[in-house]
């Protein structure tokens, strides 16, 4: 650090946000080629941050180290870019959010340079834990619901048809992750899926990306672990209604989107502003409650294989209707 330009890049929030911002490390380091860079990262996302090889530090908003580099302002070069709904007044989001960063900070973007690896220490707590829901090494199906914006949501009644067809037609295994708070800081518990192992605010980010390495696909909203998927290139069903999944995902991402063909689809990027607003909307969010769970059922199957499932006397199947914990999963014969 003494014979360097110490060069710090800051997200205080957003995986997907992140992921888009890394994009521009290249770049920067182009800008100062002497440089030594730390990059600031939301909550709990170091360890991934840092698994690209792109910065030569990473560290969390509110760590230790954040603060010893935060009384070095005056000694380096400090970016904390913005996206245009950040700045004052806001401004459309017409570009993929890498470009936004991209141009905040004059910069070109290079998203094919961002790509996750999970630490060892999750991928071995991963293992341990698959053990007890997985005995049989089914497929696995990750859903993840939310909450975030309410707008961004996919009805409850959807995920559990989705989740039943599942479970009819496939040998996979359904794993819902996430945690009950949303992208407002609001206590929002999302609803139980039957036939689903719950995993609900049980793993941290990196232990949410070693076991989405071990998915056969993962399902979800527009939301952090989505784009965990696409930085680490796996398969992925991605559910999007005011936002475009095309200004979201990583371009190398294996993902299929999954929208409704509502005329007002993608308001978020209108050249006007958006419009919806985060908890509603005034079509009463018809573009995320459109999609049909055949539809992303078709998707995921695609990934998976559909398989004939073998019939199960009723009383066998009426047991199983129900969320399962960390220790038993829904068997199938």
């Amino acid at each position: 650090m003494r014979r360097k330009e110490l060069l710090v890049l800051t997200r205080r929030s957003g995986v997907g946000d992140l992921v888009c911002m890394l994009g521009c490390v290249r770049g920067l380091r182009a800008r100062h080629p002497n440089s030594w860079m730390v990059v600031i990262s939301p909550p709990g996302c170091s360890e991934l941050a840092a698994s690209t090889g792109l910065p030569d530090a990473a560290t969390d908003k509110g760590s230790f180290f954040h603060g010893f580099i935060s009384c070095l302002r005056g000694r380096g070069t400090f970016y904390d870019p913005l996206l245009p709904d950040e700045c004052d007044p806001p401004r459309p989001q017409r570009l993929h959010l890498a470009e936004e960063f991209a141009r905040a900070l004059d910069l070109p973007a290079d998203l094919s340079s961002v790509a996750f690896q999970a630490p060892p220490r999750a991928r071995r707590f991963l293992a341990r834990r698959l053990r007890n829901v997985n005995l049989l090494q089914r497929p696995i199906v990750v859903f993840h619901l939310g909450p975030t914006w309410p707008v961004r949501e996919w009805p409850a009644e959807n995920w559990r048809e989705l989740a039943e067809q599942i479970f009819e037609s496939t040998s996979a295994i359904v794993i819902k992750i996430g945690i009950n708070l949303d992208s407002m800081c609001r206590v929002r518990p999302c609803a139980p899926i039957p036939n689903a192992v719950d995993w609900t605010n049980q793993l941290d980010i990196s232990e949410t990306a070693a076991l989405l390495e071990l998915a056969a696909v993962f399902v979800g909203i527009d939301s952090g672990p989505l784009h965990i998927a696409g930085a680490l290139g796996v398969p992925a069903v991605g559910l999007f209604g005011p936002i475009s999944g095309h200004l979201r995902l990583h371009p190398h991402a294996r993902a299929t989107i999954v929208s409704g063909s509502a005329p007002c689809l993608g308001c978020h990027h209108r050249p006007t502003g958006q419009l919806h607003w985060k908890t509603g909307c005034p079509y009463d969010i018809v573009c995320m409650r459109e999609i049909t769970a055949k539809d992303v059922f078709t998707a995921v199957a695609a990934y998976i294989g559909a398989v004939d499932r073998c019939a199960v006397p009723q009383n066998h199947a009426t047991c199983l209707s129900r969320t399962y914990g960390d220790s038993q999963a829904p068997s199938k014969p």
